[in-house]
């Protein structure tokens, strides 16, 4: 970590509040109140408060679209279709307000520290409309009025959080390219329909958040990109592949009564008399670190999308946020939604039953979705990275002095997802030589990309014993902190002297700062 990072970290914890709508101060003998009121009511869980030394973005050359406090269609280009009574308790609901409905960009705002301001116009500050516009064109009607999108340190435990009016993005999704930041802001604005405006009323059922986030943050990111139908398909199966190796991944290595979505199955939702219910697993610390019921969840709509068709799935969809926004469901009440108006011939044997046995209440790869995946061909993408995988298995084979010239490898330039999956198949190669490795770090500029793809060079790394590369593990391990738990273990497992040397160094650099959670996990492995 360098110095202008360190001191960006420490100056986050100084005590700085800024006023926001919806607040108001009282000041009494040099000490200032603050009282925090909303018009909706949301549960205590989504409550969320920063305290710290934050600047206000705002790009240095706007375009019209950008300047605007917000950008609304006419009534005729807006989807009134399921405008009506709503469901929840009182409260003034944009879902009835013309010129709420009408909102396509709602306004925003980004707070970031002095030293990530350079990263953040680069990086962050032109999406934010894009995906805002994006989110309203699958969805419609955005349910929270405004957004404030701030910038946390690499302490911060995961990649991103989102509460009413407020995103947390980490500092970890400004570097590379823009896709990892654009890909994790959708993820974040998905939530203020799905885990925000509606919420599972058994906290079980995080695939209903989650599940819906990481399906939606691909179609999001493809309408902001403007991709052409074929694009939007090519990358989003890209995503699905490196989905299907991470469940499988998890599958092997996590606890089988872990791995379902609907663990208490026909007692999901129930409460006792005196109105308590018991999280299944809650207390249970490895559960953090699990992509389970965002995985599974994803691999569940994207099975009904393919079934029903995008534009049959994505008009229910629509038809349930208008219904449910405001209350808390189970899983139930969206899959009968979504099945209640598709005709027979269409369904293909499709049941809240069925889909409750296959998905949510069974353990390991739900068995469509192996046939689908065994079934189906590379998309184009795919195929190209394997071609690349080929070339470099070459690479490696050749012997340090050739006794004959050879022509030399000609690589194609990847996108970072092909980087990812480009690197998750080398890590299936037994060894690597030093030489190999060092083209690799040269070929694709691997130390300055996404933490997405330098989280898997660093695994290349560790496996491979690269020591010349160790310092990509370490500035991993200090300034990427909501991805680094899995390397301690890695670093720690191979039983090498200098790469636990490695590990215990930077846990001591950074225990005092990081999440608890983590540091109670990180010092079970390595004191």
């Amino acid at each position: 970590m360098s110095k202008g990072q360190e001191n960006c970290n420490k100056v986050f914890f100084s005590l700085l509040i800024s006023s926001y709508p919806g607040t108001a101060p009282q000041g009494n003998q040099g000490c200032t109140s603050w009282h925090y009121y909303v018009t909706m009511p949301m549960p205590a869980s989504t409550f969320t408060i920063a305290v710290g030394s934050w600047t206000e973005m705002k790009p240095e050359i706007c375009s019209p679209k950008d300047l605007a406090a917000e950008r609304s269609l006419s009534p005729s280009e807006t989807d009134s279709r399921y405008v009506g009574i709503c469901g929840h308790v009182e409260y003034p609901c944009r879902f009835q307000n013309p010129s709420a409905t009408t909102q396509e960009i709602i306004p925003h705002r980004v707070f970031a520290p002095l030293c990530l301001q350079g990263a953040c116009r680069e990086t962050l500050l032109h999406l934010i409309p894009l995906c805002l516009s994006a989110a309203y064109s699958v969805l419609g009607t955005h349910p929270f009025s405004r957004l404030d999108i701030l910038i946390v340190p690499a302490n911060f435990p995961s990649l991103g959080m989102a509460s009413p009016h407020i995103i947390f993005l980490s500092q970890s999704v400004l570097t590379g390219t823009s896709h990892l930041c654009g890909t994790r802001l959708c993820h974040e604005i998905a939530h203020a329909w799905f885990g925000l405006a509606i919420g599972a009323r058994d906290w079980t059922e995080e695939w209903l958040s989650e599940g819906f986030a990481t399906h939606l943050e691909d179609v999001f990111w493809a309408a902001a990109q403007q991709l052409t139908p074929h694009e939007a398909q090519e990358q989003q199966e890209l995503k699905a592949c490196l989905r299907w190796l991470r469940l499988q991944d998890e599958v092997r290595n996590s606890p089988q009564e872990m791995q379902v979505l609907r663990p208490n199955k026909e007692k999901t939702g129930h409460v006792s008399d005196s109105g308590s219910s018991v999280i299944k697993h809650g207390l249970n610390p490895e559960k953090v670190f699990m992509q389970v019921h965002y995985i599974k969840g994803y691999f569940l709509l994207r099975f009904l999308a393919q079934r029903l068709g995008d534009e049959t799935y994505f008009a229910s969809l629509r038809k349930f946020v208008h219904t449910f926004h405001g209350q808390l469901i189970l899983s139930q009440d969206f899959l009968q939604l979504l099945l209640e108006n598709i005709p027979e011939e269409k369904r293909l044997e499709l049941s809240v039953e069925n889909i409750f046995r296959d998905w949510l209440e069974s353990s390991g790869i739900p068995q469509p979705l192996q046939r689908e995946r065994q079934a189906g061909a590379e998309c184009g993408l795919a195929r190209q990275v394997s071609a690349e995988v080929e070339k470099w298995i070459r690479v490696n084979r050749r012997p340090r002095k050739r006794k004959r010239r050879e022509a030399e490898e000609v690589f194609e330039k990847l996108l970072p997802d092909q980087l990812v999956l480009l690197l998750e198949h080398l890590l299936e190669q037994k060894t690597l030589t030093a030489r190999t490795l060092h083209s690799l770090e040269k070929t694709y500029h691997l130390p300055q990309q996404d933490a997405e793809v330098r989280h898997r060079w660093c695994e290349l790394i560790v496996k491979h014993k690269y020591t010349k590369a160790y310092k990509d593990v370490e500035r991993f391990l200090q300034e990427d902190q909501a991805m680094g738990v899995y390397l301690y273990g890695e670093l720690m497992l191979g039983e090498d002297a200098r790469q636990q040397q490695v590990a215990r160094r930077c846990f001591e650099l950074t225990k005092e700062q990081m999440d608890r959670s983590s540091a109670e996990v990180v010092a079970e492995m390595v004191l």
